[in-house]
């Protein structure tokens, strides 16, 4: 295969629903929600972006995705999980940070969502509308690889599904979220971090909610990054989160008003 563009094709065919990525962001660089890129729009999407990396919706699958960082190591929190034993011979990938993907197929009527830190450095990503990265894609820390050792997608089983329902709850919103109010005597800064777990409020005034989260974070001299994750984070624990693909609207959206605001100054 002789670019990027080749293997974005080759997982089309395989059946899988291809998202193209900014590398720098790992958001996508075109709306994706509820869509099927067709061959021709692949080509078009990667003519445009030749160097762009390619996700895969996980719309018949979830990922155990184990991340490792200075402060904190996925494989630990796996080894003290009890799903760990009840994880059969499945397709997987190392990460460039040297974590791995962990590919599952979703039994046959079985949802699987996307919950975010269900333990230190370990996401579920499972939404139809959740993305991962494969191979070859790449960041200034390495690559995505496949681990050859097992190629085939094992179907998750049935311990592992009770598992993750029956933890849900734990990472959904807690039942005083959609009821909180900032306090008249918080700080704004206070504020953004009450967010981070508050989530941000019912769905009259979550878009705006999350604008001015985003345009405060950015405001403040925070990190982009670090801005998009706290961002999801907080969607995650909104009652009724924003689609990913309107948040990363509103994130790009407020990113270039801050951009804008720093040129000027």
């Amino acid at each position: 295969m002789n670019g990027m563009v080749d293997y974005a094709l080759h997982y089309q065919r395989l059946g899988y629903s291809v998202v193209p990525i900014d590398k720098k962001s790992k958001r996508a660089i075109t709306k994706y929600k509820d869509k099927t890129f067709s061959e021709h729009e692949i080509r078009l999407l990667w003519r445009d972006r030749p160097d762009a990396n390619i996700a895969i919706k996980t719309t018949d699958f979830f990922v155990i995705d184990i991340d490792v960082k200075e402060d904190v190591n996925g494989f630990d929190s796996l080894k003290e999980w009890d799903l760990a034993q009840y994880i059969p011979p499945t397709l997987s990938a190392r990460t460039p940070s040297g974590g791995r993907h962990i590919y599952l197929k979703k039994p046959p009527g079985v949802e699987i969502s996307q919950d975010i830190k269900i333990r230190p450095g370990i996401d579920i990503k499972g939404n139809p509308n959740n993305y991962v990265l494969v191979p070859p894609s790449n960041n200034m820390r390495g690559r995505y690889e496949w681990d050859l050792s097992v190629e085939d997608m094992a179907v998750a089983p049935q311990e592992i599904v009770e598992i993750l329902q029956k933890e849900k709850p734990a990472g959904t919103p807690l039942s005083f979220t959609t009821n909180y109010t900032p306090r008249e005597f918080s700080s704004k800064t206070a504020k953004l971090f009450e967010q981070i777990v508050f989530g941000f409020g019912d769905e009259g005034g979550r878009n705006d909610a999350l604008a001015s989260f985003v345009g405060g974070l950015l405001f403040r001299g925070v990190d982009e990054e670090a801005t998009y994750l706290l961002a999801k984070i907080a969607n995650h624990y909104t009652p009724s989160p924003l689609p990913n693909d309107e948040l990363d609207r509103t994130f790009e959206s407020m990113l270039r008003k801050e951009l804008d605001r720093r040129g000027g100054t």
